[in-house]
């Protein structure tokens, strides 16, 4: 399973759909029977497309028949996407569980990091319409480093695990301290060996330290208030850990209005059991 080594943690080597979509979606030629044919040869993912692309969201008077015009529904953006987080649901979901830490919580957390990510994204002053769907993707995997880490390292996951449950203390503080790196920027070390965009790799690798990215600003700062947002508005998958986040700390770190993400994060929960549902994430 695991490709190149990355320092002192082995990172998985991306999956051939998700490389081939890729591939052809960057492509100028690009078109949607190439990239029906490869999503084909994935059964899973090919059932997935065509389940999303009926669900009732897209409220499609036709339904679609073929993968072919799931593709055309949905986009091409959309159907990398899915592949992505399909892809690191079946890569890279750890095997061990871990006491104190819900891997399902967890996915609940990444989902509404990404719909908080996404909306919050859309209300900032110079945000543009091409990149929100990255932002929803930039939340959705903005942990995946946390799974890599428990694969590869699982005994000192758990150390990191005990540390944090009944204290205050963030994850990657924990990491970093034990490890001398964290989840962030091992998941953007991935993000990079798996050929995902700049904007992609840079919110999933500055999303705790937003100030540190060169680029992508204010998508990064999405994601970081995405993430503070879906903390504030859940429960945390370490049991006892206390979270202590705001409305108000999420607006000061993002530039949005209080008030607007508080109402905005009341749908979100809506559209966050929608994803649920649709997604069919594997728990």
């Amino acid at each position: 399973m695991f490709g190149r080594s990355s320092g002192k943690i082995d990172l998985p080597s991306v999956p051939a759909t998700l490389a081939r979509i890729i591939q052809i979606t960057s492509s100028v030629d690009v078109s949607s029977q190439k990239v029906a044919s490869v999503v084909m040869l994935d059964q899973a993912l090919a059932t997935k497309v065509l389940r999303i692309a009926n669900s009732a969201f897209y409220g499609r008077r036709m339904k679609c028949e073929s993968v072919s015009q799931a593709v055309i529904s949905l986009g091409f953006t959309s159907i990398r996407n899915m592949a992505a987080s399909a892809s690191v649901v079946d890569v890279l979901f750890p095997k061990h569980m871990f006491a104190g830490f819900n891997w399902q919580d967890m996915w609940t957390h990444s989902v509404t990091c990404a719909v908080s990510s996404e909306v919050i994204y859309s209300r900032m002053p110079n945000s543009s319409p091409a990149n929100a769907e990255t932002a929803f993707l930039g939340g959705l995997l903005h942990d995946i480093g946390k799974m890599i880490l428990a694969r590869a390292l699982p005994d000192r996951f758990r150390r990191i695990v005990e540390v944090c449950r009944g204290s205050e203390i963030p994850m990657y503080e924990a990491e970093r301290e034990l490890l001398s790196t964290d989840h962030a920027i091992v998941g953007g070390e991935l993000a990079q060996e798996w050929g995902f965009s700049e904007k992609l790799r840079d919110g999933i690798a500055y999303h705790h330290n937003p100030r540190e990215a060169d680029k992508n600003e204010d998508l990064v700062l999405a994601v970081c208030a995405g993430n503070m947002l879906s903390k504030c508005i859940g429960s945390s998958y370490i049991i006892g850990q206390e979270q202590h986040v705001s409305l108000e700390d999420v607006s000061e770190t993002s530039g949005v209005g209080a008030e607007e993400i508080g109402w905005h994060s009341r749908a979100g929960w809506r559209e966050n059991a929608r994803m649920q549902r649709d997604a069919g994430v594997r728990q």
